[in-house]
């Protein structure tokens, strides 16, 4: 064991950091030096997001949770495990406002068409919606129309156009909350 001097320590983190964050695995140059806060002991270079996400997941699990600090890197790999399962294709009310709220928000005009288009609206119906509510309001009931539909259809008697459609559909609702345009 060896103890890194606060004079040392930006040598120190520039010799070992790493081309990418070995957490979120992105370019960064912001990197830190991360310890332990129990042990005190040094773990390695990560980017400073990383360095606050692990702090905030370490507190709340031992705080809010009343875990065990041992038992984090158990329960992390659970919840990976448990976000990588099969989509259970079931919308939940909160889910719905959120991306009916993100549609509404967070779209070009031309993408809101677009999506309403995959959902299976027609020309015809996208020109009659002249506003930003009604194409809102359009989005929420197609929506859920295309919930019920994919969960009334049985897996072997889809087509493969009707799965990659689904996909698309898919694509297009998680890709929602990353534009940040609002159209008119």
């Amino acid at each position: 064991m060896s103890y890194l001097s606060a004079s040392h320590l930006k040598s120190w983190r520039e010799k070992n950091a790493p081309s990418k964050c070995p957490i979120l695995e992105t370019e960064t140059k912001d990197t830190v030096v991360d310890h332990d806060h129990r042990t005190g002991e040094v773990r390695g270079v990560i980017s400073r997001q990383s360095n606050t996400l692990i702090g905030k997941i370490e507190n709340i699990f031992t705080t809010m949770c009343k875990g065990q600090p041992q038992d984090l890197p158990n329960v992390l790999e659970n919840i990976a495990k448990y976000l990588r399962r099969k989509p259970t294709r079931i919308l939940h009310p909160v889910g719905l406002n959120q991306l009916t709220s993100r549609f509404k928000n967070n779209l070009l005009k031309d993408s809101q068409v677009c999506l309403l288009k995959e959902l299976g609206a027609s020309d015809s119906e996208v020109s009659s919606y002249d506003n930003i509510k009604g194409r809102t309001k359009a989005f929420r009931h197609l929506l859920k129309i295309y919930y019920e539909q994919i969960n009334t259809t049985k897996d072997s008697g889809r087509t493969q156009s009707s799965k990659e459609s689904e996909k698309q559909i898919r694509r297009v609702l998680l890709q929602v909350s990353r534009r940040h345009t609002r159209g008119s």
